[in-house]
């Protein structure tokens, strides 16, 4: 309690932590294992609830064995593992299904206990089936938030959703909660958006369609969807339309919606560079160092908004103390983001990637250094297109006139190796080329307000303030190193 009084000044983080749980969706993912580090550091009482279909020896192996809890396992050492098992309680559930699947005694204890409800849970892959994002980020938040009215003790019901919901329209985009029916285009040109009917066109669509035409159909609809109402792609479209069910449905139940940006490796803590998989920069930066990919279709000024991931678990617990110990029944929104108030540019990024592989080149399947040249930018899919057949031919001897020595079996099958791969790499262009020539930026006042609101010791140990970020140490010294070590050798070592 001495710490508590101690930071009384700021928004009450460390009170708000102590002896409070926590139901936490999506709990072996990314973002969630930020989340859950804090408060398992900060208080003994805390308990974590998290919501997982895996078995209990996964859940061990995901969330426990994770490298992210280092400073856990120091301090605890041998009892490393009976204190996490004694704080976090594994769920076995479905947020897609009625009460999340959850049995009759975990429904009366969870209810009975939980403090703190965050949704982590979606779904992010940009070209998914229409039935499958819809599932995920618009139908199960709506179900976790009628879950969440059962709580006897709920404080705040948190939402995880992207600064990327604000679709397609240029200038400053605000910190501003949707309303049901909104979309991205003028209003006037286009029908209202009906949450409900898009749901049941896909639904009908799955009843009459043949089942061999289904996935591929299911994925062309969600896109044409999507662009029909101002967003890139399906996750968009269904993250934004899951912030409005919540908002229609949420009644008297406190409600924070926050919308990081592009969630990158860990800044600082509990080191710089963790990262868990793929994130959004991540196959091209490293395609790159792998002398794969020596051109893309981008613009170079381009502003590209990335946030560190701790930063974003920092905001969602400044958010969270701030808002959870009101217990009013608002809606409140933050972007995560820096384009506004510490911006960098593609050109930034991969001349920072470049200058990396320069001095410590990854290795081919030989163990011969890789050589990369300057990044060649390109406006247009077809030019960048042309490039990327004639690059992968010359490098992979295709182009060369077929001798009289030639097997035209052996050059059937490398024609249709390298045509797999610029079909890849051109997919891949393809879903990022929104992205590659973005023209709008996050305002992010609220969060801004928030940091200004926080204690001196509150803003040193929950940092939040981008400003600080020096990007060229942070992708040079943090990131990269952090998708070699984190990523790539797992890969390898799988």
């Amino acid at each position: 309690m001495d710490m508590a009084r101690d930071w009384r000044d700021g928004v009450g983080i460390i009170g708000f932590l102590e002896r409070r749980n926590f139901l936490i969706t999506g709990a072996t993912g990314f973002l969630a294992k930020g989340n859950g580090d804090k408060p398992l550091k900060m208080r003994h009482e805390n308990v974590l609830f998290s919501n997982t279909k895996r078995s209990l020896s996964v859940f061990i192996f995901q969330i426990i064995g994770c490298e992210l809890f280092i400073c856990l396992k120091q301090k605890y050492g041998e009892e490393y593992t009976s204190f996490m098992l004694s704080k976090l309680v594994p769920v076995k559930g479905d947020i897609q299904e009625s009460n999340m699947g959850i049995g009759n005694d975990s429904f009366r204890q969870i209810t009975q206990e939980v403090d703190v409800i965050v949704n982590s849970a979606a779904n992010t892959t940009f070209d998914e089936r229409y039935d499958a994002a819809l599932a995920a980020n618009t139908i199960a938040p709506s179900w976790l938030l009628s879950f969440a009215k059962n709580c006897k003790k709920l404080s705040l019901f948190l939402h995880l959703s992207t600064t990327y919901v604000n679709g397609e329209r240029p200038g400053i985009l605000m910190e501003k909660a949707f309303e049901m029916g909104e979309s991205r285009i003028d209003s006037s040109t286009q029908s209202k958006l009906d949450v409900h009917h898009e749901i049941n066109l896909v639904s009908d669509l799955i009843e009459t369609l043949p089942p061999n035409e289904v996935p591929q159909k299911l994925k062309e609809i969600g896109l044409a969807r999507a662009r029909m109402y101002g967003w890139h792609n399906v996750y968009e479209m269904t993250k934004a339309m899951g912030e409005m069910m919540i908002t229609a449905d949420r009644g008297r139940v406190p409600v924070v919606i926050v919308r990081p940006s592009v969630i990158e490796s860990t800044f600082r803590e509990p080191f710089p560079g963790w990262i868990q998989g793929y994130r959004m920069l991540d196959p091209l930066i490293l395609s790159y160092g792998k002398g794969r990919l020596p051109g893309f279709l981008v613009d170079p000024n381009t502003v590209l908004d990335v946030i560190p991931a701790d930063l974003v678990a920092n905001v969602i617990i400044a958010a969270m103390a701030k808002h959870g110990t009101t217990a009013s029944p608002s809606i409140d929104v933050y972007h995560a983001a820096s384009s506004t108030v510490n911006p960098i540019m593609m050109c930034d990024v991969l001349n920072y990637s470049r200058d990396h592989f320069a001095a410590s080149p990854l290795t081919d399947d030989q163990g011969d250094e890789i050589q990369i040249t300057d990044m060649e930018y390109f406006s247009s899919i077809d030019s960048f297109s042309s490039y990327i057949q004639k690059d992968i031919a010359e490098k992979s001897g295709l182009s060369k006139e077929i001798g009289p020595n030639s097997n035209p079996k052996q050059r059937s099958r490398l024609e249709a190796r390298c045509k797999r791969m610029a079909e890849s790499i051109i997919h891949l262009a393809k879903l990022y080329e929104p992205y590659a020539f973005y023209r709008a930026r996050f305002d992010s006042w609220n969060t801004r307000k928030l940091m200004e609101q926080m204690s001196t010791e509150e803003g040193n140990k929950f940092p939040i303030d981008l400003r600080s970020i020096n990007w060229e140490d942070y992708f040079t010294n943090a990131h990269i190193p952090g998708l070699e070590r984190h990523v790539i050798k797992k890969a390898s070592s799988s």
